[in-house]
């Protein structure tokens, strides 16, 4: 993040959580305009509270529609809760909910700027990425994003979509490591032989230069 950020930067955290992400972000980014969503309604009253006028938090799951949708909130394990219901690793207590949906193009696109998209929404970045194309376009940010076998593939997409999009829009993916040792891209055998092989779940994607 400190290869991506200054003190004047925004950063979005699609799915926040408990603001692990977020709470860096501030540290590096201390003047800029931040925006975290979380559609857990604990989660989300939970960071209300700690980023009082600090930064927007919004109780709202991202998508590529706006409108409702039922949300499998696991009480048991927050960190997999999801708008589909997919396989866990052990039995979990699921109570399904209703949220709000919406896109970061609708959310975020007549902001100033964009700097860091964070994703981690438990197999749906394919649909929030879709929604955000006019942001992307628009900003040019890099973007953070989980994507793994056993999750994505609960939303009908896979290694290739996701490749596929940022290919579109003349983006590069890298793993996290790979990013910081100035690696060359993913080719797309590479990036599909990490998905289905579980080998890699966190990704980072910039445009090319």
């Amino acid at each position: 993040m400190k290869l991506v950020l200054d003190e004047n930067s925004t950063f979005v955290d699609v799915g926040c959580h408990v603001g692990e992400v977020m709470d860096q972000a501030l540290k590096l980014s201390p003047n800029g305009h931040h925006f975290a969503y979380e559609p857990i309604p604990s989660l989300y009253n939970d960071l209300k509270f700690k980023y009082k006028n600090i930064c927007e938090v919004r109780n709202v799951a991202l998508s590529d529609y706006s409108g409702e949708s039922d949300f499998h909130h696991v009480l048991s394990n927050p960190a997999y809760s999801g708008i589909k219901k997919r396989a866990y690793p052990k039995n979990e207590k699921i109570k399904k909910i209703k949220i709000k949906t919406s896109t970061l193009d609708i959310e975020l696109l007549n902001e100033k700027r964009v700097d860091l998209l964070k994703i981690d929404v438990e197999g749906g970045e394919y649909g929030v990425l879709k929604g955000s194309e006019k942001v992307i376009e628009k900003f040019h940010p890099v973007i953070i994003f989980e994507h793994g076998l056993g999750a994505s593939d609960y939303y009908n997409t896979n290694s290739e979509d996701i490749f596929i999009f940022f290919e579109n829009i003349r983006y590069e993916i890298f793993t996290l490591k790979g990013f910081l040792k100035k690696s060359l891209p993913l080719l797309k055998d590479q990036f599909n032989n990490l998905y289905y092989k579980n080998e890699e779940y966190y990704f980072l994607a910039m445009i090319k230069v």
